[in-house]
């Protein structure tokens, strides 16, 4: 297997490109390519542009709507909802962000709430746009019912990851790569099975099941996902997913997962929640960041030279340098999918 690399702010136009043709407006379409390149330039080729052709069917077939008319609401002085109308879930989701960290500014904390929205892409990047804000954000969102119970064999919660991201600085007040945790409540995330399939991989042992309810390593024999934690230990995916479920689901008013019909990208009942906190709470917020870059270099300072240790983020940042240098890998798969979408549309490939 071969990689063709394209810059990612190329990539990125190219995405505005084609979901601006397959009709959507310009603040969605610029939502999406943003989260998308988000994914691939830190690595996480599962939710990156890679599901751009996913994207543009669901709006050709009408799943999620072209033109949503996203508005917003304040009802309480910390508390902004944003009802994404059915449409694409990226723009509504950085709304969210943007309005909490607004709101934290002058109460310390901000929610953002979004209502109605469908797939937001990886979850990271909206804690990271509330960390560039200089907040410590948390992004989570619920989705259809993919996930087994621990020692179920059915599926009942969605994917519903979770997001945490905070600003660091070095010693001397320099800006520092932030923390980011970023993760699926399931030992693996869908995006992850579809990316096996695309590249004739099988999957790690205990995090996916069949139709039975067994465990299986074969991508195409996959019905639902295992809890994180897996065989033994997926009672605490599932008390996490649990507790993402009644955030989103019921501060949203939205359904839960078992309730949505589990077209996977295409749910617009889903409800993302955004929590911005300003890290001058006990001390200066100059003060706070400095605090995360000294546990950021001290958990570094365990490495050895052979065995280096990452704070969570940190493989992601190594990911960042070399494709912001290299460009984004594309397989050839992969490739040939965004080559026939180019075609389709009559938009230049490779972009320009």
């Amino acid at each position: 297997m071969t990689n063709k690399f394209v810059p990612v702010e190329k990539l990125r136009a190219f995405a505005v490109s084609v979901l601006r043709k397959a009709g959507t407006d310009v603040v969605s379409a610029e939502g999406s390519a943003r989260a998308l390149a988000h994914a691939s330039l830190l690595g996480v080729d599962s939710h990156g542009f890679r599901l751009l052709p996913v994207y543009v069917e669901f709006l050709r077939t009408g799943l999620i709507k072209r033109t949503p008319a996203m508005n917003r609401q304040d009802p309480k002085p910390a508390v902004a909802i944003i009802d994404a109308d059915g449409g694409l879930g990226h723009a509504p989701a950085y709304a969210a962000a943007a309005a909490a960290c607004e709101l934290a500014r002058t109460n310390g904390i901000g929610l953002g709430l979004v209502k109605r929205t469908s797939h937001f892409g990886a979850a990271g990047a909206y804690a990271m746009a509330m960390a560039e804000a200089g907040f410590m954000g948390i992004a989570m969102c619920n989705s259809g019912a993919l996930v087994a119970l621990f020692d179920g064999t059915k599926p009942f919660h969605g994917t519903d990851p979770i997001a945490f991201a905070a600003p660091a600085t070095n010693s001397v007040g320099a800006k520092h790569n932030p923390f980011l945790l970023d993760m699926a409540t399931s030992s693996i995330s869908w995006n992850r099975v579809s990316l096996a399939k695309t590249l004739g991989r099988q999957l790690p042992f205990d995090v996916a099941m069949n139709q039975a309810g067994g465990f299986t390593l074969d991508p195409e024999a996959v019905t639902m996902l295992a809890p994180l934690g897996g065989r033994e230990f997926g009672y605490k995916g599932a008390g996490l997913a649990g507790m993402i479920e009644l955030l989103c689901a019921v501060l949203n008013g939205t359904r839960f997962g078992f309730e949505l019909d589990t077209t996977v990208h295409a749910d617009v009942d889903v409800g993302n929640v955004m929590i911005a906190i300003s890290p001058g709470q006990s001390m200066s917020s100059e003060m706070a960041t400095k605090r995360v870059g000294h546990y950021l270099q001290t958990l570094a300072n365990h490495s050895t030279a052979t065995k280096p240790v990452f704070a969570a983020g940190g493989p992601q940042w190594i990911s960042r340098d070399e494709r912001m240098a290299k460009g984004i890998p594309l397989p050839d798969a992969l490739e040939r999918e965004l080559q026939s979408l180019a075609r389709s549309m009559s938009i230049d490939w490779p972009p320009s």
